[in-house]
C-alpha cells in the first residue's frame, strides 16, 4: 500500500507541475502581449516582405505593383495598403494569408500613405500632382483630390485631433488637412522636408530636412520653427546622405533619428534634445518604425536590402534582417490572428 501511495503520490505531483506549467506559459503569453510584424516596401522589388520580429526573419513575400513606395495597416489589422509610385497604384493586401486582395488607380506618382483612424479612407500624396487623393476604402476608389502644394511625400495622422500633416518638398512646407479635407493651415519650413515624426501629446513635431544630419523641431501650436537637432559632425550632409527616418518612442520621452551620413540611428531627449547614445545599422538608413509597447525599433536599410531590429530599452542591435531589393518605407503592426 505504501508504494502504491507513494506512486499515486509522485502521479498527482507530476500533473500538478505540468498544469502550472502549462497556465504559467499560458500567462506568460498574455504578459509579453501580441508577436508584432514589419511590412516592408522593396522598392528595386516591386513587392513587400513580411517580417516576423519575434523570429527575427521574413515569412512571407508579396508581388504588389512597380516601385511600392508607402505602406499602412488598417486600425483594426483587416487591410494592408501599400502605394506604387512606378504605375500610380493602391494595393490592398490581405495580412492573414498575405494575398493582394485588389490592386487599384490613384491617379498619379504616389508616395508615403496614411490611413483615416476610422479606417475608412487611405490618403494618397501624389508627388507629381501637388495633391492628395482620398481613397475610400469601401467604395474602392478615389472620391476626391485635394490640392496641398508641389511634390507632397509623406502624411501623417495629428493625435488627438482629426487632422493630417503633409510634407510639399516642392514649396519647402507643411500643410495641414483639416474636416472636410480642407487645408487649415501652413507651416514654412525654408528647406525641403523629409520625413516628420510626431510626439504623442501632438505638441511637437520633428522634421528631418534636405542636407541636415538632425531634424528640426515645429510647434504646431504657434506655425513655426522653434529649434534644431545637431547630431554631430558632420552636421550638414552630402546630397542623398542626411537624416531621413525619425520616430518618437510612445511614451515621448526619446527621439530616434536614422541618419545615413554614419549609417547609424541616435537616439535623442527629447526633453533637451541632446543625444544620448547611437547605434550602428545597415548601409543607407532610411525609415524607422517603433512597435506600440515601446520595445523594437525597425529601420529599413535601401543600401543594405535588409532591417536592423533593435532593443529600445537595452539600446542593442538585435538582429539584421535580409529583406528584398531596396528597402524604403515599413509600416509595423500586431501579428494578425489566425483564421
Amino acid at each position: 500500500m505504501a508504494a502504491r501511495f507513494q506512486h499515486t503520490g509522485a502521479r498527482a505531483t507530476m500533473i500538478a507541475l505540468v498544469a502550472a506549467v502549462v497556465v504559467g506559459s499560458s500567462l506568460l503569453s498574455t504578459a509579453q502581449g501580441p508577436g508584432w510584424r514589419a511590412y516592408v516596401t522593396n522598392f528595386d522589388g516591386d513587392g513587400i516582405s513580411v517580417v516576423d520580429l519575434d523570429r527575427r526573419a521574413v515569412i512571407a513575400t508579396v508581388k504588389t505593383g512597380r516601385k511600392p513606395h508607402g505602406v499602412v495597416v488598417a486600425p483594426d489589422g483587416s487591410n494592408l495598403f501599400v502605394s506604387n509610385e512606378g504605375d500610380g497604384t493602391l494595393t490592398i493586401i490581405d495580412p492573414v494569408r498575405h494575398r493582394v486582395r485588389a490592386t487599384v488607380p490613384v491617379g498619379g506618382a504616389p508616395h508615403q500613405i496614411e490611413i483615416t483612424r476610422d479606417g475608412r479612407h487611405v490618403l494618397v500624396p501624389l508627388n507629381d500632382k501637388a495633391a492628395v487623393a482620398v481613397f475610400d476604402v469601401a467604395a474602392g476608389r478615389v472620391v476626391r483630390t485635394i490640392p496641398v502644394g508641389r511634390a507632397p511625400h509623406i502624411i501623417r495622422h495629428l493625435p488627438g485631433s482629426d487632422r493630417y500633416l503633409v510634407t510639399s518638398e516642392g514649396d519647402a512646407k507643411l500643410v495641414v488637412l483639416g474636416a472636410e479635407w480642407r487645408v487649415v493651415g501652413e507651416i514654412p519650413i525654408f528647406a525641403q522636408p523629409r520625413v516628420p515624426a510626431i510626439t504623442p501629446a501632438g505638441d511637437r513635431i520633428y522634421q528631418t530636412i534636405r542636407w541636415l544630419n538632425g531634424a528640426l523641431v515645429v510647434d504646431p501650436a504657434k506655425g513655426m520653427v522653434v529649434d534644431r537637432i545637431a547630431l554631430g559632425e558632420p552636421r550638414f550632409a552630402v546630397e542623398g546622405k542626411d537624416a531621413h527616418g525619425v520616430a518618437v518612442t510612445p511614451d515621448g520621452t526619446e527621439l530616434w533619428i536614422a541618419t545615413q551620413t554614419t549609417d547609424s540611428v541616435s537616439v535623442v531627449d527629447a526633453r533637451d534634445h541632446q543625444v544620448r547614445g547611437q547605434l550602428p545599422v545597415g548601409r543607407d538608413p532610411n525609415w524607422i518604425e517603433i512597435t506600440a509597447d515601446g520595445a523594437t525599433a525597425v529601420i529599413s536599410n535601401t543600401g543594405g536590402n535588409s532591417v536592423t531590429l533593435i532593443d529600445v530599452r537595452g539600446r542593442r542591435v538585435l538582429e539584421t534582417v535580409p529583406v528584398g531589393p531596396g528597402p524604403k518605407r515599413l509600416a509595423v503592426a500586431a501579428a494578425p490572428p489566425p483564421e
